[in-house]
């Protein structure tokens, strides 16, 4: 199949898959009461939480029907990372566990992201040892996730269309940087799940439908999948 084909494929599955997921996830917010303060502009438009399900479903399905079986597996470390952060942003969500396991898996979630792909994706600064080099990659993975996360809860939809921008730009640099098709697709796929998402959110405010918001969850896998993305750029540049 061409790159063309999967590059449309990868795009559509993310787009299409919150449009499929956000209803049944906002049957599931009504039933368990899992609901956020409403907005201002919007006092009867039911905020319900879990809204990064679709995210979490969308480009990891994206991802395994689109890339080979080498490809998925180079993206092992990211996806482990992941479900991490799905799982943790998910107790979150629901009010099961407590604030400091946020921290806890940020934390994990870099160390798994950073240490397990050591293989593929290198040294970030040439002549560090690479035991700090290591630490500064974890670093930066859990520092990008903070600073995200509190943008997002200061300003979420612009951060949400800024965030999108962003997938976007590691599209279009595809001619220019020799990235791996795989980190392409995986641009795409967070580009068309995000695009979907605002679409989404746009329509469900216009009907006044139930609209799951994307809270920890979906706001860590935004952010660690941007960081994982950013790494291999600055990687590319200063090697």
């Amino acid at each position: 199949m061409s790159e063309f084909i999967l590059s449309g494929l990868c795009f559509s599955i993310a787009f299409v898959s919150v449009f499929l997921v956000q209803p049944s996830v906002a049957q599931v917010g009504l039933a368990k009461n899992l609901t956020a303060e409403p907005e201002k502009h919007f006092p009867k438009l039911p905020l319900l939480t879990m809204g990064g399900v679709s995210m979490f479903f969308g480009i990891n399905l994206a991802l395994a029907l689109c890339t080979s079986s080498k490809g998925f597996g180079s993206l092992h470390p990211l996806i482990a990372a992941m479900v991490i952060l799905f799982f943790s942003g998910l107790l979150l969500d629901t009010n099961v566990t407590f604030r400091y396991i946020r921290q806890l898996a940020k934390l994990l979630a870099a160390a798994v992201l950073v240490l397990h792909s050591r293989g593929t994706q290198g040294i970030l600064i040439p002549g560090m040892n690479p035991t700090l080099d290591a630490l500064v990659q974890i670093a930066f993975v859990i520092a990008f996730m903070y600073v995200f996360h509190e943008l997002v809860l200061f300003r979420k939809m612009t951060m949400l269309v800024l965030a999108l921008l962003h997938a976007l730009f590691f599209v279009g640099i595809k001619g220019f940087v020799q990235l791996p098709f795989n980190d392409f697709l995986l641009a795409l796929a967070l580009s068309g799940n995000l695009a979907g998402i605002l679409i989404y959110s746009a329509y469900a405010r216009y009907k006044h439908k139930p609209l799951p918001l994307i809270g920890h969850t979906g706001i860590f896998l935004i952010a660690v999948i941007l960081a994982y993305l950013w790494l291999k750029l600055l990687a590319f540049w200063i090697n």
